[in-house]
């Protein structure tokens, strides 16, 4: 390798550690709400409660995300106990996840012919997406359900290539891990055994679903056992939500393909805005280019367990009616990959494009490093509005002013019970459909109904926080701002010493009026 060029990947190497550290330093913690589930999680397993979510009133098994990231951080939380002092721990595993992700992947790429220096550099792309910077820093599963599944494809390309037990079954038990992180890792599942069989492995397939299967078998059956129904406001917790989101089993066949097309839209556009290109129209263009690269070298490709995993997985994300920019992270070295063989033939194209995603990942990481000095989360598309600061002066406020026993409500409910050890809800449900593709009125429901469910729920105070990178912000916003004016006296606003974009309310709804809201209930929904 050239001088110069070993001086680049040092320089660039430099920069992304740079960018690491900053992120891991940020003390954000719990604010994509996910992430806050997981540390709930976690503290239960670690204090002998079992694997439910404790922040809750009614304390439900966890049955929607699989036990094994909040498991492993549990081991550390063992270790280290006092919250929030260790969230700078916590995020270890992320990271080292991240790091272990990263090399695997550049296993994996000079496995499939990619050069060293090709290897790295597009890994190091990968390291350098905002995207990536902030899950390998928050208590997200991606870069762990990463690893495991890079493990999994290398030890199937090999059995593939040279038919053998030991990688088969090295295959499965990764494959299996990598399920029991993320239930996306059922795509594997499903690819694997019919590559296998196409390639007149049969033996080795039948090995393969029978060692998954057994491996996979202990999440299934707690689902099983913990299958009743949960309160409406639980029920988001609950693998009962999975299955009111996917598209095979819900929605008109209007909506299953409206769904279908957008979904489509955005997948084909991801790997330009993983890369760091913005959501605007400005960015429409490249994006596409971007992505018809990359798909391109995917449909070209021959036939193995990668194209056959990236199938498999790209059909459970167009099929989930949720937006497919998060989970198609942990493809990114593949798609960057698949990109680049598909230019590769034309070199000074190639050179041209290479270098101009480059560019646009070093911009786009300094702009959010620099964000993460200034807001004290790594999220991307953050608002200055949600930055860290007022949000813990809130609850802060909330902890010391409100009683022990008192509920909270509202979106960032575990966040909510780690910082101040209130029981908390979520206060709504949310509607796919409505929410993110038909862009209907109140796809979280009408105030009136919110209003019924935080007193169902026993809810004493509901936080207002400007929620600005969910989709349901603005009508939570709303739906607290008619409450406390068609309904006075209900629903109170406190004065804590924070913005005006953060607040908290008191609840008071009466009797009286709470039998009466349920009775409209039924006439609203007619």
């Amino acid at each position: 390798m050239p001088a110069w060029r070993k001086a680049l990947f040092a320089a660039a190497a430099a920069a992304l550690l740079t960018a690491y550290f900053i992120a891991w330093r940020a003390p954000a913690a719990g604010t994509y709400n996910d992430d806050g589930v997981y540390m709930v999680t976690a503290k239960a397993l670690a204090e002998g409660k079992g694997y439910r979510i404790i922040s809750l009133p009614s304390e439900i098994p966890q049955t929607k995300y699989p036990v094994l990231f909040p498991l492993l951080l549990s081991g550390i939380w063992r270790l280290a106990p006092d919250f929030p002092s260790n969230v700078p721990l916590l995020k270890l595993l992320p990271l080292t996840a991240a790091f272990a992700w990263f090399f695997l992947s550049w296993l994996l790429l000079r496995n499939e012919g990619a050069s060293p220096s090709l290897a790295a550099s597009l890994c190091l792309l990968t390291a350098g997406s905002a995207w990536v910077v902030y899950m390998s820093n928050a208590m997200l599963s991606e870069t762990l359900f990463a690893a495991l599944t890079t493990a999994s494809l290398l030890f199937l390309r090999r059995a593939e290539r040279q038919p053998n037990w030991r990688d088969v079954l090295l295959g499965a038990f990764f494959a299996a891990l990598a399920f029991h992180t993320r239930s996306a890792g059922a795509a594997l599942l499903m690819a694997a055994p019919f590559l296998l069989v196409s390639k007149r492995l049969l033996r080795h397939a039948v090995l393969f679903s029978a060692v998954a299967a057994a491996l996979c078998l202990p999440w299934l059956l707690w689902i099983a056992s913990n299958s009743s129904l949960p309160t409406a406001n639980a029920a988001y917790y609950s693998n009962s939500n999975y299955q009111g989101w996917n598209i095979l089993m819900n929605f008109t066949w209007f909506q299953k393909i409206h769904i279908l097309s957008l979904n489509a839209l955005m997948v084909f556009l991801t790997p330009g805005l993983l890369a760091g290109l913005p959501m605007s129209l400005a960015s429409l263009i490249p994006a596409a280019l971007a992505g018809g690269a990359v798909f391109a070298g995917i449909f070209r490709a021959e036939r193995s367990i990668l194209p056959a995993f990236l199938s498999a997985y790209l059909a459970l994300v167009l099929c989930w009616a949720w937006g497919p920019l998060r989970l198609l992270v942990p493809l990114l070295p593949m798609l960057y990959w698949y990109g680049w063989r598909s230019l590769s033939r034309k070199t000074a194209a190639a050179n041209v494009c290479a270098a101009l995603v480059c560019l646009t990942c070093a911009l786009s990481l300094a702009q959010a490093s620099a964000k993460t000095v200034r807001l004290g989360d790594p999220q991307p598309n953050l608002h200055p509005s949600d930055g860290w600061y007022p949000l813990t002066a809130l609850l802060d406020w909330t902890r010391k002013h409100t009683p022990p026993a008192a509920v909270l409500a509202g979106n960032l409910d575990p966040l909510y019970y780690l910082y101040t050890g209130h029981k908390s809800i979520r206060s709504f449900s949310t509607q796919p459909y409505s929410l993110i593709y038909s862009h209907s009125t109140d796809p979280i429901g009408v105030p009136q109904q919110l209003l019924h469910d935080l007193q169902v729920a026993g809810a004493s105070f509901w936080i207002r926080t400007p929620n600005s990178t969910f989709l349901e912000g603005p009508h939570l916003e709303q739906a607290q701002i008619k409450l406390s004016q068609e309904f006075p006296g209900t629903v109170l606003p406190l004065s804590p010493p924070v913005p005006q974009t953060h607040g908290i309310y008191a609840i008071h709804v009466p009797n009286p009026l709470l039998s009466t809201t349920s009775n409209v209930l039924p006439a609203l929904f007619r």
